[in-house]
Order: structure tokens, then sequence, then C-alpha cells
């Protein structure tokens, strides 16, 4: 399913942030990640389109694009 937005939320007592991303009208928890971890995924959201989100197995993934495509 595209995602259609996102929001990320960071808890400061578990040191966490959560991935949330809208796919086909829903609201769906991606993961809870270390902000090390998170900060790969939030990049990939606000920087390459479009985003797909595979709600059975929680995969955030891109289209194919070619290497060295020049954005």
């Amino acid at each position: 399913m595209l995602v259609t937005d996102y929001w990320l939320r960071y808890d400061a007592n578990s040191l966490t942030t959560q991935i949330y991303v809208k796919a086909g009208g829903t609201w769906h928890l991606v993961n809870d990640l270390p902000v090390e971890k998170a900060v790969y995924i939030s990049d990939m959201l606000r920087n390459e389109k479009p985003v797909f989100y595979i709600v059975d197995s929680k995969i955030l993934h891109t289209k194919e694009e070619p290497p060295g495509e020049a954005e």
C-alpha cells in the first residue's frame, strides 16, 4: 500500500522512537526503534517517493530506481 502520511514519536522514558505510517487510509505502527536506527527510516520517509508499506510483514520499501539517480 502507498504511504500517504507518517509521524514519528520519541519516548524519552524508553529511549525509543515509534514510527507510524498511514497506508490504505489506516494508521499503522511500523515499529519501536532505538533512536539511532529510526534516523534511517525517517530519512526514507522524508526523501524517497513513493514509499510503500506491507502490513502483514511490516515492511517499508521504495520503488526500484537506477543507481546513481540524480535527485
